[in-house]
């Protein structure tokens, strides 16, 4: 595919073995989807089909998904994916460098060198850090057609140490519901967050640490925490309850809500969004959050300055402090105008940079240039 601009429908295949629906609403189903939509793009996810996909009913209708065969290799299923359909694919999708990736890209530009790859880096520093650039992977990547990074800070870093040329496309949100900007009226003295809850990752427990600190201050707030939940954290939240009882109507638990409409509905609500993460690539909940309207509190992990435009619209505190996290806790929900103020800045901006309609065009421009 020396000229997509030649093809009326260009087939890209993001091939991922071990896609769970989920994912579909997530950058690897949502770069397809709007490739799709938005520019005609025949688009599909190569994967083990291991559950039911209902997003493909409504929120992603129109993408495709293949079933691979699963010897509980990926890497050689992935490769006989490719031997079997390489010559039909114009676009091959790819996200983050692995061993297995890496060799998706040779396989690939050996059995159809005019197709393209699009490798999204899915990156943090700690991760691209430890990365071997050996002249082999270099080789390897100097193949892709394009190579994109979600976070600013990243991308300047990657650019200066890689001879490699890498885009700035971050992570964006989708208004699946055609919902209207949210009122500052609508919301509620909730601070909010979404995710796996529990994991050593997300460090949730440092947000109900900096919370027993600060809310006989800020009586009237609570928090919600939204995700499917680690066993490990159901045995800490007994303790925690077991150690402050008063705060048990405080603290809501709703679990995991998969429905988009609903879950929308918990963040239009809450006045604030807080990460307590320990690394992140560029999550899904900032763009969904800023969206919403939320003040966003985050550690200082790279995507963070770009969701607040550098601390602007939004605090960032220091990985696992506690202390600073309560601090900034008691200030921000203190201090209500300023929370109206951001409710409708951060709004523009999510709308400005982060809408996956917008980096859609980008995509597909890059795409036809390289």
């Amino acid at each position: 595919m020396s000229n997509l601009s030649a093809k009326t429908k260009p087939r890209l295949v993001a091939l991922w073995p071990e896609c769970e629906n989920v994912h579909l609403t997530k950058d690897l189903g949502m770069i397809p989807f709007i490739l799709h939509k938005y520019h005609d793009y025949n688009s599909s996810i190569a994967c083990y089909q291991m559950e039911e996909f209902p997003y493909l009913n409504n929120e992603v209708k129109g993408l495709n998904v293949e079933r691979i065969e699963n010897t509980g290799d990926i890497l050689r299923d992935g490769d006989e994916y490719l031997i079997q359909n390489a010559n039909n694919i114009d676009i091959l999708f790819l996200m983050g460098i692995y061993s297995f990736t890496l060799s998706w890209i040779n396989i690939f530009k050996t059995l159809n060198p005019d197709g393209k790859v699009y490798l999204k880096l899915d990156a943090n520093l700690y991760w691209m850090n430890s990365i071997d650039m050996t002249n082999d992977v270099l080789g390897t990547l100097e193949k892709c057609d394009l190579i994109s990074v979600e976070s600013s800070k990243l991308h300047h870093y990657l650019s200066q140490k890689w001879p490699l040329k890498i885009e700035l496309i971050p992570n964006g949100y989708y208004n699946f519901n055609a919902s209207n900007d949210v009122a500052f009226e609508e919301k509620e003295n909730v601070i909010l967050t979404v995710g796996r809850i529990g994991t050593f990752q997300k460090a949730n427990d440092v947000l109900l640490e900096a919370f027993k600190l600060v809310n006989e201050e800020i009586p009237d707030w609570r928090i919600k925490i939204v995700g499917n939940m680690e066993e490990t954290f159901m045995e800490y939240l007994q303790s925690y309850f077991s150690e402050n009882p008063t705060l048990m109507k405080k603290v809501e638990l709703p679990g995991s809500i998969n429905n988009r409409f609903e879950l929308e509905k918990e963040y239009r609500k809450a006045k604030v969004f807080c990460l307590t993460s320990r690394w992140e690539g560029f999550p899904l909940v900032f763009t969904e959050a800023a969206r919403a309207g939320c003040y966003v509190i985050s550690t200082d992990i790279d995507p963070a300055y770009d969701i607040t435009c550098g601390g602007k619209l939004g605090s960032l505190f220091p990985i696992d402090d506690v202390e600073k996290l309560a601090e900034t806790l008691l200030e921000v929900c203190k201090d209500s105008g300023q929370i109206e103020k951001v409710c409708y800045e951060i709004q523009e901006v999510s709308k400005r940079n982060f809408d996956w309609v917008t980096i859609g065009n980008k995509i597909d421009r890059l795409l036809h240039l390289n």
